[in-house]
């Protein structure tokens, strides 16, 4: 089963974009086929960083491609991992594509009135559309480098007091990742050991996550296939107990 792992958040600026590009190098460096699904077709940032990736001859060479959320269901199956890069806003056909997807990145800044509130909203609304809280996770990122941790603990309890949890990590706001970037990089590919383990920490929580979910998702797909066997067998019983 391939994994399909949306960034979105309702808001622009969070990291999506940096936290897709960034799962979908180390993904694929760990051997598996990987597409990204550019969803916003007017700035196309990932589908640009991944030609900018190319032309700077960087490996693993990651293929991007424009889609809206309808084209994304059917790239389904052509990787084993499909990463979508959501645009800085949530629709119905977005909060659709949660209920096939694998694992819902959420990314967000710590701001309590610009990011967080956004983050918890569009949360509350995929629990609404039946999305099980093991199926999504929110990813702190771009925190202000003078008072990450600070900043990492007050938005780790306001998710809390809202019934949510983040994933492990943080990634600050840094030139240095910036730098990277434009370079066709990811945040696990910059020039300082120390910022790259940083951002390892947060992709590498990613990672786990999605894994889980995969696995979570295959048992119960092999224990609803297997009911239909078992409810034949049952009847079979009775039939012969008459």
């Amino acid at each position: 089963m391939g994994y399909v792992v949306p960034f979105m958040n309702g808001k622009g600026g969070t990291g999506k974009s940096v936290l897709a590009r960034t799962y979908a190098v180390e993904a694929a460096r760990s051997g598996a086929s990987v597409l990204i699904a550019d969803l916003d077709d007017v700035q196309r940032t990932s589908k640009h960083w991944a030609e900018h990736r190319k032309l700077n001859g960087l490996k693993p060479e990651i293929r991007a491609e424009v889609a809206t959320p309808r084209v994304a269901y059917e790239m389904v199956g052509r990787s084993d991992v499909l990463v979508i890069d959501a645009p800085g806003w949530t629709d119905r056909e977005t909060l659709k594509m949660a209920s096939w997807s694998t694992f819902c990145v959420i990314p967000s800044r710590a701001n309590r009135m610009d990011d967080l509130s956004e983050t918890v909203r569009l949360l509350h609304a995929l629990k609404a559309e039946g999305i099980e809280d093991w199926r999504v996770g929110v990813a702190l990122n771009a925190l202000r480098a003078a008072s990450a941790v600070e900043d990492d603990r007050d938005a780790r309890a306001y998710l809390k007091e809202a019934g949510y949890k983040a994933l492990p990590g943080f990634v600050r706001d840094l030139k240095s990742y910036e730098v990277a970037l434009l370079q066709g990089k990811a945040i696990t590919e910059t020039d300082e050991a120390e910022l790259n383990r940083e951002a390892f920490v947060v992709v590498d929580g990613i990672a786990g996550a999605v894994l889980e979910a995969g696995k979570r998702m295959t048992r119960l797909l092999d224990a609803e296939k297997a009911k239909p066997k078992t409810q034949a067998k049952e009847r079979d019983k009775g039939g012969r107990g008459r």
